[in-house]
């Protein structure tokens, strides 16, 4: 279905869904929608999520993770689109209104489904589980996402786990599990996995980068993908806008703007990511929330991956990173971002690779945009 529920980007043809959230009501918008030439599906949308799900004949892939979920995503649909015809979520429409939108994208004509699936607390990933009912389950990773809500680690796990629905009557695909054979519980998820017959398929890597390749790999070989093809595709994959997203400045300056969200997981993955460029490396890291108590340990144990993958130069923005300390590696810390920009700019050097990250509400996307506008 050519579905919307946002009136701004609403199309000539489109089904427009009347929304109801905490402070709005998307039947507002309707004599809007009319306008453009929209037709109408005035209905629950969890509600009806569930029975169109029924009618889909598609694989369909569930992606969650505590960092990864949007890079998988994207990987595996330029993987698979070269034999199937595969729709997916849009950008991050992860939680409670852009996953089930993403089920009604689907129709008789999808092949396979990719769905990303995030989550802030426990509860959420059974919900959309119950939905997407996955036929295929990516755990990308356990990591310390969300620690402020869910405490401890193992928590995270069991939440993630949620995914691993009992199988219904009317489900006939078999059911495959893709676990991170080096992520924290993974003994947990195998177990959780198998006690709802799904059949496991673990993957790792030498980093966080490698475990994401060769998860490719190993999926795009159960669909039947050729070794060749699923390398092509990996050229061709293109990041959604703020995740890994590389830009060629003027003086032969790479910026690479990971600015959507940030976690430690996240962050370790970006910093292993351009270790494999050439060149003079700076990292300007906002704070990354979330972490509740353990925040200010966190922050300082991204110090090592930073010595580690070789960045010369650490900026970093926020109250939470402000206590980041080395002897191995010189600190900038800005609580004004105006600064920052401008000492910055005044560093970046010929041949420079910058990558901008930090949480989505420390606005990293400011500096990026700051720097594009200086070189």
């Amino acid at each position: 279905m050519d579905i919307s529920s946002d009136t701004r980007t609403l199309k000539k043809g489109q089904w427009f869904i009347p929304i109801r959230g905490p402070h709005f009501d998307g039947k507002e918008f309707i004599p809007e929608a009319l306008k453009k030439g929209a037709r109408i599906l005035d209905v629950d949308l969890p509600s009806y999520a569930k029975k169109y799900r029924k009618k889909l004949r598609c694989q369909v892939i569930g992606v969650t993770g505590s960092a990864g979920k949007t890079t998988i995503k994207d990987m595996l649909y330029y993987i698979l689109k070269q034999k199937f015809n595969v729709a997916r979520t849009l950008e991050n429409e992860n939680n409670e209104i852009g996953t089930p939108l993403t089920l009604l994208r689907a129709d008789d004509t999808t092949d396979i489904l990719i769905v990303e699936m995030g989550m802030r607390k426990k509860g959420e990933i059974k919900y959309l589980a119950q939905i997407v009912r996955p036929t295929h389950v990516v755990i990308t990773s356990i990591g310390m996402t969300h620690l402020e809500l869910l405490k401890t680690q193992r928590n995270i796990a069991n939440a993630k786990a949620e995914i691993f629905c009992p199988k219904q009557q009317w489900e006939h695909h078999p059911r495959y599990a893709f676990l991170n054979y080096n992520t924290p519980y993974y003994s947990l998820l195998k177990k959780k996995a198998e006690k709802q017959g799904f059949q496991l398929f673990p993957f790792k890597g030498q980093d966080k980068v490698d475990a994401n390749v060769n998860l490719c790999y190993t999926i795009g070989r159960h669909f039947g993908i050729s070794d060749e093809e699923i390398s092509q595709g990996l050229a061709e994959y293109q990041p959604s806008h703020h995740r890994l997203r590389i830009y060629k400045l003027s003086n032969n300056i790479t910026l690479v703007d990971d600015t959507y969200n940030a976690n430690p997981d996240g962050v370790i993955y970006a910093l292993q990511f351009i270790k494999r460029f050439k060149g003079r490396k700076i990292l300007v890291l906002g704070d990354m929330l979330e972490l509740g108590k353990d925040s200010e340990s966190e922050h300082q144990k991204i110090i090592q991956y930073v010595i580690d993958n070789e960045i010369s130069c650490l900026f970093t923005y926020g109250k939470e990173s402000e206590k980041m300390h080395s002897d191995q590696i010189s600190i900038a810390h800005f609580l004004d971002k105006k600064s920052l920009n401008k000492q910055l700019c005044d560093e970046l050097k010929s041949g420079d690779i910058l990558l901008v990250k930090g949480s989505r509400g420390m606005k990293m996307e400011e500096t990026v945009d700051y720097v594009k506008q200086h070189h």
